[in-house]
């Protein structure tokens, strides 16, 4: 069992490592803009892909993805599977509701890809897939987000059963829902 100072030091470094969105970054670098100020104001790589180009797009969805894939890898080094969960649920958290910037963030897909890819490798491609295809079917990608994310818990149950991973499917459609709920609520 890992220590309170572990824990909390895990939580908060990862909370701040998900808050530095590539997509704020990106957009200032490249084009001298705040990507919050175009388009649907999200800081994520969808906005940045519509409304910048499709070479920052892409590099705001690797940024993100590495963020998350890094705080994952440190957290499984320094304390096992229970710390890199909790460090992968707060960085999700601060790359939607980053406290740099008002908790005005992205959706946390390329991030919740980044933390699932460091810490359980095998549901990222069937995930992947499944949304894909949900994309097509409803064209709608908030819909399919959530759908695909609120699957991720009986993913875990029915392959691991109750424990750290379970939390971390739980955990990650909680978020998902939590930032694309409401957006289903306004269509």
């Amino acid at each position: 069992m890992l220590s309170w100072p572990v824990v909390l030091t895990g939580i908060f470094m990862a909370y701040a490592v998900g808050s530095l969105a590539g997509g704020h970054f990106i957009s200032k670098v490249l084009y001298d803009t705040d990507v919050r100020q175009v388009g649907s104001g999200n800081a994520g790589t969808t906005n940045v892909l519509r409304n910048l180009s499709i070479a920052a797009g892409i590099m705001t969805f690797v940024w993100d993805a590495v963020k998350g894939f890094l705080v994952v890898f440190l957290g499984l080094k320094g304390g096992g599977v229970e710390l890199a969960v909790t460090m992968a649920l707060a960085a999700v958290a601060g790359h939607n509701w980053p406290v740099y910037w008002r908790f005005q963030g992205g959706k946390g897909l390329a991030t919740s890809l980044g933390v699932a890819l460091a810490l359980y490798p095998p549901v990222v491609l069937p995930a992947v897939i499944v949304l894909g295809l949900l994309v097509l079917l409803t064209r709608n990608s908030d819909l399919a987000t959530v759908l695909t994310f609120s699957m991720l818990p009986f993913y875990f149950g029915f392959r691991e059963g109750p424990g750290w991973y379970l939390v971390f499917g739980l955990g990650l459609a909680a978020i998902i829902w939590l930032k694309h709920g409401p957006l289903l609520l306004r269509k």
